[in-house]
């Protein structure tokens, strides 16, 4: 026996009597039914979101509703592959797989007459497209991969970054003093010029000299994931020293690869005997999960995690079973992952001021690193100058104990009147982390450099110094360098160590040590941290002349003086909410007490907060009181903090006894584009212009404090390059009359670009009608309300009211509940003119009639428009 379900059917006999006749009911018998046309819609594909795009709906027969249509070059840019489709996986030989290309123009139907076992749905309320397609027919890339064809090159821009801050003395000597970083650009098709530089005042000594920090050009080189920089510049430091060169360097660029592929992580490589799960977690967190084919299989796009744990490798297989593996990770910063380069090759004069020279030889640097393996990077590097050389090798290793990064040096140094230098330097670096004992070496290095070994900067001033007949002696060169990193988890907080020693051959400066200790936790809602502090300078050996000075000074001023200086700090620090809501202000205090060659100590209390919807308003105020071998002093300081759409500005005041001081900070940019210039926050490696005309108010939701100004454009300061970044729209602050038709737009910008988010908006009118027909009956519930040219605005509701959207300021809607002639009728409306701060008018009355006796709609007097706003208001 078999059973069919009956159509569904809307019941009109549920209205209330005396409503007037029914309207043609049928088109809601069936959800979402769309109809043919073209549709803005969010698309996903296999869950990962791929923007929104304007996609073509058809009628296909045996169809009631009309279905999307593709093309190749959409499917393309979806991340399929079409020669895997028509290779059928692998089952098709070559000429099978000619007969089986998916056809050049429109496909509309069912996406699974193309391409077997995929699937299309439409969320018609949502208004989103979600298609799923087997994996073996897309596109194998990384996690975050963006085809550098999608990449957006930007529009032609100028840019200026700025950095402003002063301070004056509201009585005493202190005078005033100032300062103003700038960073400013213009981009040309693919090349960005950049120029950084500074300048500071000051009441008592005047205008210092402007600074030139980095002026120079830059652009892509995409096949290299590489950048082309020309002009002043720095070198990265990762290998050999980072040095300011005017000249040319062309360098690896991290960002140009997938975030997934960033950094060092592991290939994980195992057996599937079935269509299994297979999950990674570290430290009992999931942090990738996949599903494989059976047979071997590869992950290679796992995103870095910090400086490592061991990865927990569970492979699941259909039937339940389960088999599990580790694979160690222990990162440090020369690791790279197996097949990866990154290299780095600088030419021209060094450029830069060193304390002892001003120096300008021409000098050639470059760096190599390669991934060889999971476990062995090679690394190595050159520079060579006039008069000297030096080269690197190393490699770092990663080990089931930790990783380790082991490195050797040499170099070569011809001193104008004394003999060639020659020495080497060595370096070692561990790091560890134990997930089991919460322990973790973040890093821990030393390094031994022999007499002679001179880095590329200290090779330059010895030789300028040498040139000039001046003492070579003055130069600090590093002997040796201890640092050391360690946390532990210690019951509901963690206890860390952290600590550094340097030595110096020749120079003044002998040794320095620092160090510092301590435990933070959080006692139910309050935070505190109690750590100590000791720096240790120890002087140089001293000469013979200096050791007859040094025991004439003992005579006078005691035995030990200048042979060093100690300082010690204990500090307790607490962080206390004052209430339980999220926007409730902190109290801060802290104790701190110094002992040594100073000794004293300092008490400060503060309440610090934040306001607003965005907490874009921030505020503090702090007393301290500070005791020692110097007096005591007290302080009362407060700041005011505001990030607008046009800048970040600050404002602080503080006073310690008679002596005040007045600051003032402000960060922001200006940007130039085709269409307007518009004032920013501080600017990033990428900024995006919003283009929302008539939405000014508006914000944007990926940028804290921004809204669209009056001329409908915004800046979103902060992209990241060679990323997808979704900015979205918010229309809450923006006149009701307005009406987006998107409200998220994703653009991939390349480093330096200013790209262009232009959002389509309707400024038509939005507006209640209430109409009766000239017999006096009311309209019918659910009729259709007909613009012009014939597409719907709206619905007739209850009570003969009809809200309609997107409506000029005057026209003639038609009303339509049936397909008859006497099934009709029009009504002429006008709006009143919009006037900037008062409501929208929203509630207006007409008359629908017969199309042939409608008389012709004029605008209303400026009193019937008061009438009907405040009609509106009711």
């Amino acid at each position: 026996m078999t059973s069919s379900l009956a159509a569904m059917r809307f019941d009109s006999g549920s209205f209330a009597s005396g409503m007037g006749e029914q309207a043609d009911l049928s088109r809601f018998d069936k959800a979402n039914i769309v109809l043919p046309g073209i549709y803005r819609v969010g698309i996903s594909v296999n869950q990962h979101w791929q923007g929104l795009g304007d996609v073509v709906f058809s009628n296909v027969p045996n169809q009631e509703s009309a279905v999307p249509c593709f093309d190749r070059a959409m499917l393309t840019r979806f991340g399929v592959d079409l020669d895997k489709v028509a290779r059928g996986d692998g089952t098709r030989s070559v000429a099978e797989a000619a007969a089986h290309q998916i056809p050049d123009g429109p496909l509309c139907g069912s996406l699974n007459t193309w391409i077997a076992d995929a699937t299309v749905s439409f969320d018609a309320g949502e208004q989103t497209l979600t298609l799923t397609v087997p994996q073996i027919y897309m596109n194998r890339s990384a996690r975050g991969y963006v085809d550098p064809a999608l990449l957006d090159n930007g529009v032609t821009a100028a840019l200026l970054g700025y950095n402003f801050s002063s301070s004056v003395a509201t009585s005493g000597n202190a005078g005033s003093q100032s300062y103003l970083g700038l960073n400013s650009g213009v981009n040309l098709g693919d090349w960005r010029f950049r120029h950084q530089g500074a300048q500071a005042w000051n009441s008592i000594t005047g205008r210092s000299a402007y600074q030139n920090t980095a002026t120079y050009v830059q652009r892509d080189i995409s096949a290299l994931r590489s950048q082309l920089v020309l002009g002043d510049s720095f070198t990265d430091g990762q290998i050999m020293d980072s040095v300011r060169l005017r000249g040319f360097k062309l360098a690896t660029d991290d960002r140009q690869t997938p975030q997934s592929q960033q950094g060092y992580a592991p290939v994980v490589r195992g057996i599937a005997e079935s269509n299994a799960r297979v999950t990674v977690s570290q430290r009992g967190y999931t942090i990738y999960e996949t599903t494989v084919a059976p047979g071997p299989f590869v992950i290679d796009d796992l995103y870095p995690t910090g400086y490592g744990g061991d990865l927990r490798v569970t492979v699941t297989e259909t039937n339940g079973h389960q088999s599990t593996f580790t694979v160690p990770y222990a990162a440090i910063p020369q690791l790279l992952r197996p097949g990866a380069i990154r290299y780095s090759v600088a030419v021209g004069q060094l450029s830069q001021y060193s304390g002892v020279s001003s120096a300008t030889p021409w000098v050639m640097q470059g760096s190599l690193q390669l991934g060889i393996n999971n476990f062995l990077t090679g690394y190595g590097g050159l520079a060579a100058s006039d008069g000297y050389w030096q080269a690197k090798v190393g490699a770092a290793v990663s080990t089931p104990i930790g990783a380790f990064a082991v490195d050797g040096a040499a170099s070569n140094t011809k001193i104008q009147g004394s003999n060639t230098l020659q020495g080497q330097s060595v370096q070692i670096a561990y790091n560890k982390n134990i997930p089991e004992t919460g322990t973790n070496f973040a890093l821990g290095a030393y390094r031994f450099s022999s007499s002679g070994y001179l880095g590329l900067n200290d090779a330059v001033s010895m030789r300028s110094l040498a040139a000039r007949g001046e003492d070579t002696g003055r130069v600090n060169r590093q002997r040796s360098r201890l640092d050391l990193n360690v946390s532990q988890a210690v019951g509901a907080g963690s206890l860390f160590l952290s600590g550094s020693s340097v030595q110096y051959w020749g120079g003044n400066l002998g040794r320095q040590t620092s160090f510092s200790a301590g435990y933070g936790a959080n006692w139910g809602r309050v935070s505190w941290n109690l750590s100590v502090q000791r720096t240790l300078s120890q002087a140089a050996p001293l000469t013979p002349e200096q050791l007859q000075a040094q025991q004439l000074a003992n005579v006078f001023y005691g035995a030990g003086y200048n042979s060093g200086r100690s300082d010690n700090r204990i500090m307790l620090s607490l962080s206390i909410p004052l209430g339980r809501d999220a926007r409730a202000p902190t109290m801060n205090s802290y104790l701190a007490r110094n002992t040594g060659s100073s000794s004293g100590s300092n008490l400060q209390v503060g309440v610090n907060g934040a306001m607003g919807e965005e907490r874009n308003l921030t505020y503090g105020v702090s007393g301290s009181h500070t005791s020692g071998d110097s007096g005591n002093s007290n302080y009362f300081n407060a700041n005011v903090g505001y990030q607008a759409s046009s800048a970040n500005l600050s404002a602080g005041f503080s006073q310690s006894g008679s002596n005040g001081q007045v600051s003032v900070n402000a960060n922001g940019g200006i940007v130039a584009y085709p269409g307007g210039i518009s004032l920013s926050q501080a600017l990033g490696d990428a900024v995006g212009v919003i283009v929302a005309p008539n939405a000014a108010g508006a914000s944007i939701s990926s940028a804290i404090g921004v809204t669209v100004d009056n001329s409908g454009h915004a800046v979103a300061p902060y992209l990241r390059p060679y990323e997808n970044n979704t900015i979205e729209i918010d229309p809450k602050g923006s006149s009701e009359d307005i009406q987006f038709k998107e409200t998220s737009k994703t653009i991939a910008p390349r480093l330096g670009s200013v790209v262009m988010y232009k959002f389509e908006t309707d400024n038509s009118r939005a507006v209640t009608i209430k109409a009766l027909r000239t017999d006096g009956k009311p309209l019918p519930f659910a009729a259709e309300i007909l613009n012009e040219e014939q597409q719907a605005v709206g619905v007739v509701g209850q009570g003969s009211k009809a809200f309609v959207r997107g409506v000029a300021d005057t026209g003639v809607l038609t009303v339509k509940w049936g397909d008859g002639a006497d099934q009709q009728c029009q009504m002429a409306y006008a709006l009143p003119e919009r006037v900037k701060g008062q409501p929208v008018a929203g509630f207006i009355e007409s008359s629908c009639q017969a199309a042939e006796s409608l008389p012709e709609a004029a605008p209303p007097s400026a009193a019937s428009a008061s009438k009907t706003l405040k009609a509106s208001s009711k």
